[in-house]
């Protein structure tokens, strides 16, 4: 389930970040684009830790 998770906000956040210089509002399209690659990268980060603490 958290796979899924980090595959859709890893691939939603690359296609904000190619779309964003073709949107009307490219520089809010980015960060949020950015927003969720960075969201993708933090879950498993987190999670793995969190686990490890158990």
């Amino acid at each position: 389930m958290l796979f899924v998770l980090y595959l859709i906000l890893l691939i939603g956040g690359m296609v904000l970040l190619g779309l964003s210089f073709s949107l009307p509002l490219p520089a809010l399209m980015f960060v949020l684009g950015l927003l969720c690659v960075v969201a993708a990268v933090a879950i498993p980060v987190t999670a793995g830790a969190f686990e490890q603490r158990r």
